[in-house]
């Protein structure tokens, strides 16, 4: 049994209470803060909770029943609950018919709750004129609350704070296990008629402000989904109750795909293309600066969000489009800045995970943007294309048009463009397409990067040639640099100096992640001094990589660019017979310059179903722009071949490789290296977009004696008795059988005696013939034949 005792209701007073900062003809008083603006109100709510319960309980008909309340119904309610039928609907309604709701008690009580109404009326707007934070305010014009509304919401704030209040809504709704305050409780406190419930009780729909921003929602208890809306039990949602006690904390929900950031640096600060820049500038004045009331330093996150809110300016989402790490989150973070407001990072792959909660969580994170002032930015929205199953389709719905339905700032970044997936109209978002950084912009961003008071970064570090090598973005620039930081404090401690090696190896880290899983890496082993070539081509090789080392200077400073639309890349053919180093020097190049080479697997390229050659050659160059690596297509006859005359369909879809891949080099501005044994074999249209073709010519006496006294390394045990000479002039192999021989030898000699004699190598000469199906004659060994002659077994292994 509940009944509610005498200090559960207002005393009565003969006269409103006197309040010390009541308004004078002088001025009007404030509230410090915001929590006192609100314990007013809800001091507001007790005396209206006062009055209502006293008229009750001066119910002549529930007089006696007091104590059964909520058990059984007497038959006066009956009498009483007939009466209002014959009651018209813009009538106050009375407890009884014969009630009287204006004795002395509840007369005071009204003008209490009148004068106390206007004081707050007063205090309120004094306050929002000196820029005092009322969130109970914020919310009223953030999403258009009625009166009833902030009531509704007062009524679910109270219980939350004392648990008295759980007693007197049970009492109120004659049900002592109905703590939590329904709509039928709050149409009873606040509107005297009927016609006054019937439109209040539309704003407690799930179209109408409360419950579409999730401000309040039914509480999940036992009366539930099943009970009469009227009597459905409500509840504040947790976000809501915390952002009215000033609790700066993100909503709960959110935490899993959202984080908060605090932006610093602003548009001044980007290091951006002239042209982007000058973009995000007008974008800022055009649409951000118009939303913000008044000198941006000084407003306050409250009008912030309520000019966002009230549908001024035009569109309002960016789609920021461009490759990973060109500057889309920074520019982000630099127009908030600008702007004074926070910025909310939301994961679009975690959001659209999960479907189901796919629209709840948008709202709730557009109300967690409107409640703080912020914008939101959506990162990796590239995620959504292409759409390929019905749920991504329903996802990519979903978000843009929520996007089109916000009234706030939102970003939304992705690495691909998004013009045929946006689902809505073309005004209603604008695009800003963020390019690579050029090589001026690469050397300012390694530059200003490296000068970085927490670095110590060596003074000899090639800024110019680093920015030159590696198309890099700005993040990958930074990502590069803390690589490197990581290896040198690996190698020396805190005593660490970041060198030019640990950036270059960075760079390539950085840059050859993705193109592995299409091509197979090599590491560059060899150097100039392992190479043997005629003078003519060795200086050719090195031109290679002084186009590579000067390109800059060529297309940038001397204006070639500007001449030049396709074919700025460099494309080298090496040609000669097995062996005779293409490899070699193709390793050469790359280690000189620093890159990563990359040999293309062609049985994974060529495809007999139409279309696949040309889908797995333009991934490996869009991953080898991507990867600032240098292509090496070994064999290249079987893509690079000539055309041939169309006889049926195989000839004609293979002309049309042939054309794409001309294309693809035409456009592609990094270093592609084909090597073939025969030049004519070989297309002549590559032929024209080829830089540098070399010859690597089968070695003679002079250049086989060098390759036999450069293939064994230093450290490798050589007897007195190896006759190079003979072996130079008498074994007329290539360096790549030469190696091989080497290399067997050496394995020969590691068991037996543990140096490399000249039996070891005429041995493993005669397994070198063996292989290629070569005769071993006397005249080719001479003297050394006997090491040939012998069996196997009688040499010792």
């Amino acid at each position: 049994m509940l009944q509610p005792s005498d200090s559960q209701t207002a005393t009565a007073q003969p006269s409103p209470p006197h309040d010390a900062n009541a308004a004078t003809h002088d001025s009007v008083p404030v509230y410090h803060d915001s929590r006192q603006h609100l314990f007013e109100e809800l001091r507001r709510l007790d005396l209206l909770l006062n009055l209502h319960i006293a008229r009750r309980r001066r119910d002549a008909a529930r007089a006696g029943f007091d104590e059964f309340r909520g058990l059984f119904i007497s038959e006066d309610e009956i009498d009483i609950l007939l009466a209002r039928q014959h009651q018209h609907h813009d009538e106050p309604q009375s407890d009884a018919p014969d009630a009287n709701n204006n004795d002395a008690e509840t007369a005071v009580l009204a003008a209490t709750i009148e004068h106390l109404e206007k004081q707050i009326a007063a205090k309120t707007a004094a306050s929002l004129r000196q820029g005092i934070r009322l969130p109970l305010q914020t919310l009223r014009g953030l999403f258009q609350l009625s009166r009833f509304d902030v009531d509704a919401l007062l009524v679910c704030v109270a219980v939350e704070l004392d648990l008295k209040y759980e007693k007197l809504y049970a009492y109120l709704q004659d049900d002592v296990t109905r703590k939590r305050p329904s709509a039928n409780l709050m149409l009873e406190l606040f509107c005297p008629t009927l016609a006054d419930k019937l439109q209040a009780r539309q704003r407690l729909s799930g179209d109408a402000p409360l419950f579409h921003n999730q401000l309040m929602r039914h509480a999940d208890e036992a009366h539930g989904e099943q009970a009469p809306f009227l009597s459905r039990p409500l509840k504040i949602d947790e976000r809501i109750l915390q952002f009215l006690l000033d609790a700066d904390t993100l909503d709960a929900p959110l935490a899993a795909f959202t984080t908060l950031t605090k932006p610093r640096a602003t548009l001044t600060q980007l290091l951006l293309p002239t042209e982007t820049k000058t973009s995000l500038e007008r974008i800022f004045h055009s649409y951000i600066a118009p939303l913000l009331p008044g000198s941006i330093a000084s407003t306050s996150h409250e009008r912030i969000a309520a000019s966002l809110s009230d549908g001024r300016a035009g569109a309002r989402v960016f789609i920021l489009e461009g490759a990973a790490g060109v500057g889309k989150n920074t520019t982000a973070e630099a127009l908030c800045a600008s702007a004074g407001i926070e910025l909310l990072l939301a994961s679009v792959p975690v959001l659209v995970a999960n479907v189901a909660s796919l629209a709840s969580n948008l709202k709730r994170l557009f109300r967690e943007a409107q409640l703080r002032g912020a914008a939101i930015y959506f990162d990796h929205a590239e995620s959504l294309v292409p759409v390929e199953n019905e749920k991504e389709t329903h996802a990519r719905a979903t978000l843009f048009k929520e996007l089109r339905e916000f009234r706030g700032i939102a970003f939304v970044g992705s690495e691909q463009p998004l013009n045929q997936n946006l689902d809505a109209p073309s005004e209603a978002f604008i695009r800003v397409s963020f390019p690579v950084p050029d090589y001026s912009l690469r050397r300012q961003l390694w530059q200003t990067f490296c000068a970085d008071s927490d670095l110590r970064v060596a003074a000899d570090v090639e800024h110019e040639a680093l920015a030159d090598k590696f198309v890099f973005t700005a993040g990958k620039i930074r990502g590069a640099i803390d690589e490197a930081r990581h290896h040198a404090m690996l190698r020396d401690g805190d005593a660490y100096e970041i060198s030019n090696e640990d950036l270059y190896r960075a760079c390539r880290s950085q840059s050859s992640q993705r193109l592995a899983g299409l091509a197979k890496k090599i590491t560059p082993l060899y150097t100039w001094h392992d190479i043997v070539l005629p003078g003519n081509r060795l200086m050719h090789l090195k031109e290679v990589c002084a186009h590579v080392k000067h390109r800059q200077r060529v297309f940038g400073e001397w204006g070639f660019d500007r001449k030049i639309a396709l074919g700025k890349g460099l494309g080298i053919l090496f040609v000669g017979a097995s062996g005779t180093g293409k490899t070699m020097a193709a390793e050469i190049v790359a280690g000189e310059l620093g890159l990563d080479l990359y040999k293309i697997d062609l049985s994974s390229v060529v495809s007999k179903y139409i279309g696949e050659t040309e889908k797995n050659l333009s991934r490996i160059f869009e991953e080898a722009e991507q990867s600032n690596a240098v292509l090496f297509f070994d064999e290249a006859d079987a893509i690079f071949g000539k055309r041939s005359e169309v006889k049926d369909s195989h000839d004609r879809y293979a002309n049309i490789e042939t054309n794409y891949l001309l294309q693809r080099m035409e456009e592609h501005e990094g270093i592609v290296i084909l090597a073939s044994n025969f030049q004519k074999n070989i297309d002549d249209a590559f032929t024209r977009r080829i830089r540098f073709i070399i010859d690597f010519p089968f070695p003679d006496d002079a250049y086989r004696y060098h390759i036999w006294k450069k293939v064994f390394p230093e450290d490798t045990p050589l007897h007195a008795d190896i006759d190079f000479d003979f072996l130079a002039q008498k074994l007329k192999l290539t360096g790549g059988n030469i190696r091989n021989i080497a290399l067997n030898a050496a394995f020969l000699a590691a068991g037996n005696g543990g140096h490399v004699r000249m039996e070891h190598i005429i041995c493993a000469t005669k397994r070198e013939f063996q292989k290629t199906g070569k005769l071993c004659v006397k005249a080719d060994f001479e003297q050394y034949f006997e090491y040939v002659e012998r069996e196997e077994e009688e040499v010792s292994l």
